[in-house]
């Protein structure tokens, strides 16, 4: 939850009605209204709790109706829930809105931006702001262009393999802690203000990163893509040997695909790392390994198959052949044998 007071010090507003305890009205929700169909007299879908937005449509009908219907109305716009109400395009507020802000002491800022342009901002901001958060013992890094979040039990070593991927040219957005805001389906990270740019790693204390390895080495927030576990190595644990399996840890409500890495003395973690944050791209522009490698065990199996069946109907085949070359050797054997004249077997010769 934030205050018109974070808002106006945010985007520069100007006030035009309005003191401190209006300032310090609540707002609660991201969503923003335009108050057209409300200074027609329609209220059937107003939401008390919301921002309301004046610009040029607004301005017209204000100024083509009748100042008594619109100060009407403005009355119950500027209800004490309202968090405020918000002028744009450098315009100067309406009598009747001034007067009716002035009786229920409902802030009016004043604002040169663009309607559509402010609205997308304020949106932007206050979705930011307002989403929910949580607060990770973790390391956030961008590597490859990735958020990533490193996970591990206290003492595994993330502070001390984070900082070799910074001296690998990577990026370091927050170490020990980091804060994570669900924003319109995305996790994003960052750092508390305290520790930005500082990593702890022991042995040596706190260093400053910027200092160590220039400021490039440095990002304030990332989109938290995949989170890779960092597990004490264990011969007697099963662990993904294909990558055929995609696993998931949820956070905040969003789902979002985890490795876990065995970490001994004897692996090189920075460089295996970097080769799962490389193996997620290639799966998320449609190239998986371990399918590959499935389809590759396939396609083999299935050539010997039937190479093997080839034999064995050309054995088949063979054994055929014999089979009938020794039929029809049989046959020329008897025709033989019947042409034979064996001498004192001629018929009608007893001697």
């Amino acid at each position: 939850m934030i205050s018109n007071l974070d808002l106006v010090n945010h985007f520069g507003f100007k006030l035009a009605n309005g003191d401190l305890n209006s300032l310090k009205r609540p707002i609660t929700i991201p969503e923003i209204d335009r108050t057209g169909v409300e200074l027609l007299g329609v209220f059937d879908f107003h939401r008390k709790d919301r921002l309301l937005i004046i610009g040029n449509k607004e301005m017209n009908i204000i100024n083509t109706s009748k100042s008594e219907d619109i100060y009407k109305y403005a009355l119950r716009l500027c209800d004490p829930i309202c968090p405020g109400i918000i002028i744009t395009q450098g315009a100067k507020c309406p009598e009747p809105i001034l007067k009716a802000s002035k009786e229920t002491n409902c802030p009016v800022f004043l604002s040169d931006s663009d309607t559509n342009e402010l609205l997308s901002k304020l949106y932007v901001y206050l979705a930011e702001v307002l989403a929910p958060k949580i607060a990770m013992h973790a390391c956030l890094l961008e590597i490859y262009g990735i958020g990533v979040l490193l996970l591990g039990e206290s003492g595994i070593g993330k502070s001390e393999i984070s900082l070799d991927l910074i001296r690998r040219g990577h990026r370091l957005i927050a170490d020990d802690r980091v804060d994570i805001r669900a924003v319109r389906g995305k996790l994003i990270g960052t750092c508390p203000e305290s520790i930005y740019g500082m990593m702890e790693v022991r042995g040596i204390g706190i260093i400053d990163v910027a200092r160590m390895f220039g400021i490039n080495s440095l990002d304030k927030r990332a989109h938290i893509e995949l989170i890779v576990s960092l597990v004490p190595f264990d011969k007697t644990e099963a662990i993904e040997r294909v990558g055929m399996k995609t696993e998931r840890y949820e956070i905040l409500g969003e789902a979002v695909p985890i490795v876990k890495l065995p970490v001994s003395a004897a692996r090189s973690m920075s460089e295996i790392i970097e080769a799962a944050v490389t193996n997620y791209k290639l799966k998320d522009y449609g190239y998986d390994t371990g399918y590959e490698f499935q389809k590759r065990l396939s396609e083999l199996q299935t050539k010997r198959m039937l190479e093997l069946q080839a034999k064995e109907q050309s054995a088949l085949n063979n054994r055929e052949y014999k089979i009938d070359f020794d039929d029809e050797k049989n046959a020329q054997s008897k025709s033989l044998l019947n042409d034979v004249v064996i001498p004192g077997s001629i018929d009608g010769d007893d001697k």
